[in-house]
């Protein structure tokens, strides 16, 4: 065997597994988006994984090696160069901009967390993308728009052709009050 060969072996079996196992929670996060939590406390980050639990919202610390390695097969590989240091990651999955809402909160009273950037809707966003994904309305909020709009021309029709029925009743009232007279 000469000195330029390359001894492969499989991958550990748990390995594989962690990796098919991220693979899928990307795949079926509709927002992923990758922190710095360099620095944060014990407390700091039991506390920012709590409001990640109560907003619906996947929090994990996964390996850079791993992540690296779905994010290139998935073709994200503008973001693979802000995989260094300590990573976790946040999947929405119901709504994909509720991780921003919750890192955008987090941010504003504890600075030491940081957004690397991320992954919306299949496509790659950077750091300075927060705030215009933070503030989309949820699904809910959207539908309700949807069918507000929807039905708004109905309830002014509607409105329309009950006045005409309201007015030719009262006028039919007024003569009847005359004729009484």
């Amino acid at each position: 065997m000469s000195d330029t060969a390359v001894l492969k072996r499989e991958p550990r079996p748990e390995k594989v597994a962690k990796v098919d196992e991220l693979r899928e929670k990307m795949n079926r996060a509709h927002g992923v988006f990758f922190t710095d939590n360099l620095g944060l406390t014990v407390a700091e980050m039991t506390d920012l994984r709590r409001q990640f639990y109560e907003a619906g919202v996947e929090f994990v610390v996964v390996k850079n090696t791993f992540t690296r390695m779905v994010a290139k097969e998935k073709g994200y590989d503008s973001i693979i160069g802000k995989l260094v240091g300590p990573t976790a990651i946040a999947f929405g999955y119901e709504d994909g901009a509720t991780p921003a809402r919750v890192i955008d909160k987090f941010t504003k009273t504890n600075e030491k967390l940081v957004l690397k950037g991320g992954i919306f809707d299949g496509k790659v966003v950077a750091e300075k993308d927060l705030k215009s994904i933070k503030d989309m309305p949820t699904r809910e909020q959207a539908l309700s728009h949807l069918l507000a709009t929807i039905y708004s021309p109905v309830q002014s029709f509607y409105n329309v052709i009950n006045a005409v029925l309201r007015d030719f009743v009262s006028v039919i009232d007024q003569i009847a009050e005359k004729k009484k007279q």
